[in-house]
């Protein structure tokens, strides 16, 4: 276990969570927005020439446990590592400086290096597939992916299994996100980020407190108010939870249930708009008096009158971005110590007091009530018992059944 006595998480109350929001949302809206959740008819078609195979995903994968490379972990102290922009902790006065990452070198002797080289999910999987399907290294031994993004990986046995003897911290996921749909018992990844899909709304344009998903879609003083998400998973677990249903467990009937229940309300004229990374601008000013929100974003507004509702009556979706290694990587020990140090109670505390997301590690809540109270009074970031009981991942699909779901979806919305 990386020893983090040395680590002073004093250091950083200064990186306040009002420096970070600017760059905590936007790289949240980059990813949920222009990744389209799932395969877009383009994005098929690219993944498609890639040899990607509309076969059966997820962790009911078998013997597929990914393809090593030669670890150089023990004689090469080096780490190659690819993220997104804005996801980690920054010195607030040299932004190229990650200080829960300078730790981890001081303590563990391994030199990182740290690209912020991944914008798009599904671009990202088209640049490093033709490498992986070939067996060549793709030049880093870490990256971090969407919870969606996982099942595509193990379906092309793409990503390594982990060694559990190197995280010893990986005891410290909570159980429901240990129980992630896309990598029950999360043998194959490791959470960075953790948040939920819910509903806020202008207190000023809606006079009647909302407290339910199925208002949103029915009611008639929203009508025409109402902005939903452009990617199928987000808006489509709404919906399955709307028609009561479970979006980590529903069948095709479901599914089609729940499509024609949002067709009938788009229809109807209830929604304004489906929409992506502009979702928060077009809420600020008015132009929607109801969202779907991403768990915390409505909050660092710092706007009186828009509220979230923390818990609708039918529970909520809940996503993860995640950390994975991928095969022929060259330092995968190295990489598993990392894992390992970001899953320490107060690593992972001053993590998501920057990035503001809900901490997933037993014991980081109490460290982040010792750095920052109002963190750690935000429901949004510290959920209650009741909320996480009734969130839900959007379970895991094959290849095939997310290329139609994504397809008629977006015929439905016409995006």
């Amino acid at each position: 276990m990386t020893d983090s006595s040395s680590f002073d998480p004093a250091r950083f109350v200064n990186a306040t969570r009002a420096r970070s929001t600017a760059a905590a949302m936007s790289r949240r809206s980059l990813l949920r927005g222009l990744s389209a959740g799932g395969l877009t008819v383009a994005g098929a078609a690219a993944l498609s020439a890639c040899g990607v195979k509309g076969h059966s995903t997820g962790a009911a994968g078998g013997a597929k446990i990914g393809l090593a490379g030669k670890d150089l972990s023990d004689q090469d102290k080096t780490l190659l590592w690819a993220n997104w922009p804005a996801y980690i902790d920054v010195d607030d006065k040299n932004p190229n400086v990650h200080p829960t990452l300078d730790a981890f070198e001081k303590q563990s002797g391994v030199k990182v290096t740290y690209k912020e080289v991944i914008n798009d999910n599904n671009d990202w999987y088209t640049h490093i597939d033709p490498s992986l399907s070939k067996g060549v290294f793709i030049g880093y031994d870490l990256m971090v992916v969407s919870d969606y993004m996982l099942p595509k990986y193990r379906a092309n046995n793409y990503i390594q299994e982990l060694d559990l003897a190197n995280i010893p911290n990986h005891k410290n996921i909570l159980p429901d996100v240990m129980k992630a749909p896309e990598d029950p018992g999360r043998r194959f990844s490791t959470p960075w980020a953790y948040g939920y899909t819910t509903i806020a709304y202008n207190k000023n344009l809606v006079h009647e407190p909302i407290t339910s998903i199925a208002e949103v879609f029915t009611r008639p003083d929203l009508h025409g108010k109402v902005s939903l998400f452009s990617e199928m998973e987000d808006t489509m677990a709404l919906a399955l939870l709307a028609t009561g249903h479970d979006p980590s467990n529903f069948t095709g009937a479901q599914f089609n249930q729940a499509l024609d229940y949002v067709r009938k309300a788009k229809d109807a004229g209830q929604f304004r708009a489906f929409t992506g990374n502009d979702y928060l601008s077009d809420f600020q000013q008015g132009n929607t008096a109801v969202t779907m929100a991403y768990s915390g974003d409505v909050a660092q507004l710092g706007k009186p009158e828009l509220t979230t509702v923390d818990l609708p009556k039918e529970g909520m979706l809940s996503w993860s971005d995640n950390m994975i290694i991928p095969n022929y990587a060259r330092h995968k020990k190295n990489a598993e110590l990392l894992m390992n140090y970001y899953l320490e109670p107060m690593v992972a505390a001053v993590l998501d007091d920057y990035i503001d997301y809900i901490p997933v590690v037993t014991g980081a809540v109490a460290e982040l009530k010792k750095l920052d109270h109002t963190a750690a009074s935000t429901p949004l970031i510290v959920p209650t018992a009741q909320m996480r009981a009734k969130a839900r991942g959007f379970m895991a699909v094959s290849l095939a059944q997310l290329d139609d779901y994504t397809s008629r979806f977006q015929q439905v919305t016409g995006q």
